[in-house]
């Protein structure tokens, strides 16, 4: 009798182990809260996007998702934390170009491109040409013009800005040189008071003084043209195929498991058409764009060698 319940009870058991499909480790995940690190401080438009995808990414995984904004060496520390994370699927990260194609040509960081793994992109800035409302350059074929004679001096808080400046220069032979500012507003101080030609940045960081008459915006240096001025041309829209590119997407570190990682970018892009999510983007004028994680790296990677120039002309290239 014993011997046929011991039986029994043994066939139960292997019934359970073929019924339960592999691997058990990704149908429990995720059993505890996931973090996204964020190198901004908190307020800022990436910080927002970071804590809308937040909401959607707990409402798909079932956990909570919340924002750790880590702050610190111009975004390296948040980056090098990303790297170093536990690869359990239970931190993520914004990144963006400056950490990958900036940080390691001008010093030595603590990661390669292989430390990461790249879960998709929801949005990307918009950027455009500013210019003080004096200034003589009225139109893109007048900065091309003088361009030809000298320099164009552009200022921005981030290099990224501006790569819609080195490919014009190439399209039409204009030189164009960085001016590195350490903040938004002293960027577009610059251009209003007359110590650069032009900047480049977000609408956030310029419509004010555009709507007080200090500065002009003289086209969009994106694949679009912004909400609030449809009327003002972008550079394609203008005939040269040139426009600055920085998506905001996620990554995670590179040894997650392949199933979670999956899970979290089939997440990412449900966030990315998420409703309450592209209202707030439109709110902040921020351009909606959904990337899968194989999308979002290719649009990191194709920035390469145009930051690569920005840097050498700018004399920023690490020795």
């Amino acid at each position: 009798m014993k011997r046929r319940e011991l039986l029994k009870a043994a066939g139960a058991l292997a019934a359970c182990v073929v019924a339960s499909p592999l691997p058990v480790r990704a149908q429990a995940w995720p059993t505890r809260d996931i973090t996204i690190i964020v190198a901004v401080g908190p307020g800022s438009s990436a910080d927002s996007v970071a804590r809308g995808v937040a909401k959607v990414l707990s409402r798909e995984l079932g956990v909570p998702v919340q924002v750790k904004n880590v702050l610190g060496g111009a975004g390296l520390t948040g980056f090098a934390e990303l790297a170093a994370s536990k690869a359990d699927g239970s931190i993520i990260g914004l990144v963006n170009v400056g950490g990958l194609l900036v940080f390691p040509h001008v010093m030595t960081v603590p990661y390669t491109w292989d430390s990461f793994s790249f879960l998709g992109s929801v949005a990307e800035n918009y950027f455009g040409i500013g210019i003080a409302a004096n200034s003589p350059i009225k139109t893109v074929d007048d900065l091309i013009k003088l361009g030809k004679t000298r320099p164009i001096t552009w200022s921005a808080s981030a290099i990224m800005n501006g790569i819609a400046m080195v490919q014009l220069g190439t399209l039409t032979g204009a030189k164009f040189r960085f001016v590195p500012a350490n903040t938004q507003p002293e960027a577009v101080a610059q251009a209003v008071g007359g110590h650069v030609d032009i900047v480049l940045q977000t609408p956030p960081d310029m419509v004010s003084l555009i709507e007080g008459k200090q500065l002009r915006l003289l086209a969009s240096a994106t694949a679009n043209r912004w909400p609030n001025y449809p009327d003002v041309q972008t550079l394609k829209d203008l005939g040269f195929n040139a426009s600055s590119v920085v998506p905001l997407g996620f990554a995670c570190p590179a040894a997650v498991p392949a199933e979670l990682k999956a899970r979290l970018e089939r997440a990412i892009i449900v966030a990315g058409k998420d409703p309450e999510l592209l209202a707030t983007m439109k709110q902040l004028t921020i351009m909606p764009n959904a990337m899968t994680g194989a999308e979002f790296l290719s649009a990191l990677k194709a920035q390469a060698p145009i930051v690569d120039e920005v840097l050498a002309t700018a004399g920023m290239k690490k020795r």
